[in-house]
């Protein structure tokens, strides 16, 4: 039996804190998944979007039987006050497309609050953010956790989240969407081409290259200090 099982989008998520893990390989109906193991933690990226990070939390699940579930990795401010590298433990979950709403379980050594929303899709226009405000009163926006704590849900056990801001709320994002395969990968040869030949969107690419490595540090920091492995 695993201690905790955190649960990502993406493999460079997690890599400043599993660097050094063991690595397991998962096969199950569901697909197979690369996984880090250290003292008794499980680590896994699952993909981009709920489906996928449910059918990672359920492979773990099957497997290990953690004693929690934590969705851990990148999100989008929908507030002003939340800035790139902040870092958010919201005490409610929504899922966007059902409006189904999870809770996190703190201790008394965490304190959690605000909501996240879980959307179908990478939220690109202020339009889009400011309807997810108007909709589910959220302080930020990810497209994973929902599905994590679905699992968390239904196999009773305990479920945490935790988000990183990488783009905060009035951040034009690039038309992103298009590059998520219906495997929950993001094509980065593909997108890395299109934006080659449109040079008005390199600054904006740069910007959010440097704001997702500043999240991804700061949430690896969380985790190292509140995830230990010893």
């Amino acid at each position: 039996m695993s201690k905790v099982a955190v649960i990502a989008a993406l493999e460079r998520e997690l890599q400043p804190w599993v660097r050094g893990w063991n690595q397991i390989v998962l096969s199950q109906n569901s697909g197979t998944f690369r996984l880090y193991e250290k003292d008794g933690i499980i680590a896994v990226a699952g993909g981009i979007g709920c489906t996928r990070s449910e059918l990672a939390a359920n492979a773990v699940v099957a497997k290990f039987r953690p004693q929690m579930l934590i969705s851990a990795g990148l999100a989008g401010a929908l507030i002003r006050s939340l800035k790139v590298g902040s870092v958010i433990t919201p005490n409610v979950t929504v899922d966007a497309a059902s409006g189904s709403e999870y809770r996190s379980v703190f201790g008394a050594e965490m304190v959690g609050g605000g909501i996240l929303v879980s959307a179908s899709e990478i939220a690109e226009s202020k339009d889009a953010r400011a309807g997810l405000v108007e909709r589910f009163h959220a302080l930020a926006v990810d497209m994973e956790a929902a599905g994590v704590a679905k699992v968390a849900q239904q196999e009773q056990i305990t479920f945490r989240c935790v988000k990183a801001i990488s783009d905060e709320s009035d951040f034009q994002m690039l038309p992103l969407n298009k590059f998520v395969d219906t495997q929950g990968n993001f094509q980065t040869g593909k997108f890395v081409f299109w934006v080659s030949i449109r040079p008005w969107y390199w600054g904006k690419t740069i910007a959010l290259a440097q704001n997702t490595k500043r999240a991804t540090r700061a949430l690896c920091g969380w985790l190292a200090k509140n995830v230990p492995t010893s």
